[in-house]
């Protein structure tokens, strides 16, 4: 399969739609809360380190800004899925509960399976409604969205790790990538993370950018600042210190990595989310 040269690094915004699922080409990630509907076939995400599939009639909340990829099975070709995307800074304005925001920024899946929740018919309606040219309609959806959120996450839980077959590759991917999820903020080497998967070097990250459509060093990147956005959202601590607990070597190498992957300096970011996160 051909791989793409980084992570997918996609804008922020408020939608709403429904299709069929799909392998993706490669991991992506984006600074929303996303939501995902599955109605009649499960859907399988490698999820920061972790398999993490959504049965039919079940629903899952994330923050996107962790690394994400839809993997090849057969049911990820046929999956009938509505997607919600809300971006993180409008989530944290709702006054969420704080449980719910730590939940969600400590970049695990959280799973539904209550019968109530919104269902096809109100992703339906929003989607309409997000494109119609009424400001009243608009306004209508966004309010009836975060009242979805809301009764999606009183009975939401966090995901298990899923044993289920899958391809050695996409299993030996995943314990890498758990390495990874599970050490960031130490030095981590390639040597390291080809031997939890008990293979070669070369091989291990000719295997994992197969699989993930990105390098080693580039997952490990994406781990660190998303780690970083969610300090930066829920402490006091400064960008210094917020480099330093999340493995950057250098202040100067964090400040570069964290602007080219969010679009902002990490000061700036912190600003435009000042007093709505728990904790910030």
């Amino acid at each position: 399969m051909p791989a793409a040269a980084s992570i997918t690094e996609q804008p922020s915004g408020l939608a709403c739609w429904q299709g069929r699922g799909h392998a993706m080409a490669s991991a992506h990630r984006h600074d929303d809360l996303e939501v995902n509907l599955v109605d009649d076939q499960p859907l399988t995400y490698l999820f920061g380190g972790a398999l993490v599939t959504i049965q039919p009639g079940h629903a899952a909340l994330f923050w996107a800004a962790v690394p994400h990829r839809l993997i090849d099975t057969p049911q990820n070709w046929q999956a009938r899925v509505a997607w919600l995307h809300v971006p993180l800074a409008r989530v944290l304005d709702w006054g969420l509960p704080g449980r719910a925001i730590a939940d969600l920024l400590q970049g695990t899946p959280l799973i539904t399976r209550h019968s109530g929740h919104p269902g096809r018919e109100a992703f339906t309606r929003w989607s309409a409604d997000l494109t119609s040219t009424s400001a009243d309609l608009r306004a209508i959806a966004v309010l009836e969205i975060q009242a979805g959120v809301r009764r999606l996450l009183r009975t939401a839980a966090p995901a298990g790790d899923e044993a289920r077959a899958v391809p050695d590759a996409v299993r030996h991917v995943v314990a890498m990538a758990r390495y990874i999820t599970e050490n960031f903020r130490e030095p981590v080497q390639v040597a390291d993370v080809a031997a939890v998967a008990h293979l070669n070097p070369n091989y291990a990250m000719t295997l994992f950018r197969q699989v993930l459509g990105t390098t080693v060093h580039t997952y490990l990147t994406d781990r660190r600042i998303a780690e970083a956005q969610r300090r930066l959202l829920t402490s006091t601590a400064t960008t210094r210190r917020i480099a330093e607990d999340t493995g950057f070597g250098s202040h100067s190498g964090f400040y570069a990595a964290f602007t080219r992957a969010c679009g902002m300096p990490p000061g700036r970011y912190r600003r435009l989310h000042r007093g709505a996160a728990p904790g910030g």
